[in-house]
């Protein structure tokens, strides 16, 4: 029995999903666009209808449009992450120097103060074990745990707002509320 009702369930739904992919078709095929009306009776009741007209120009246009600006959008925040990924990239390649260039010079503060013989000065074994972690640290590790990202991050939004002039934030601000709403009228 439970498999039956199943079956039933499965196959209302086949033809609902039929008859919404044929009413969808319909709407396309005659380019109409849908507009929810609502009408509020005199009992408090809301009666709420769906009308079909067809759409002009001004809406393919308006369509268009909206689409182009969101795939701008995209694509200046694709460009962003990509430009920050390579700051980060630079900011790492640049510490790695760094660290290979402090544990030459370990290693040789270590060969000179003769860290390695057998007769090694009392006063100087605290040092001499300092430099041998100094000229053995791991760079991966000493990298990362440096938060690059968090200071390219922060160095970007500063030369960013720091370059800004006044004009620029009018028309980044203008600009701004012009696609809000565009994007809230749609």
């Amino acid at each position: 029995m439970s498999s039956e009702n199943q079956i039933t369930r499965f196959s209302e739904q086949e033809s609902l999903m039929d008859l919404k992919s044929e009413f969808m078709r319909r709407i396309n095929k005659n380019h109409m666009k849908m507009e929810l009306s609502e009408r509020k009776h005199d009992d408090g009741s809301l009666e709420k209808s769906i009308k079909l007209t067809p759409m002009t120009i001004g809406d393919f246009i308006g369509i268009w449009a909206i689409a182009i600006l969101k795939s701008l959008f995209l694509i200046c925040f694709l460009l962003m992450a990509y430009e920050t990924y390579k700051d980060i990239q630079a900011h790492i390649d640049i510490s790695k120097t760094q660290v290979l260039i402090e544990m030459k010079n370990c290693a040789a503060e270590y060969e000179q103060n003769q860290c390695s013989e057998n007769y090694l000065i009392e006063s100087m074994s605290l040092r001499c074990k300092e430099l041998e972690i100094c000229t053995n640290q791991n760079i991966e590790m000493k990298v990362r745990t440096q938060q690059l990202w968090l200071q390219v991050l922060g160095n970007s939004f500063e030369k960013m707002f720091k370059e800004l002039s006044l004009k620029s934030c009018i028309m980044i601000s203008f600009i701004s509320i012009a696609t809000s709403i565009i994007f809230i009228k749609n």
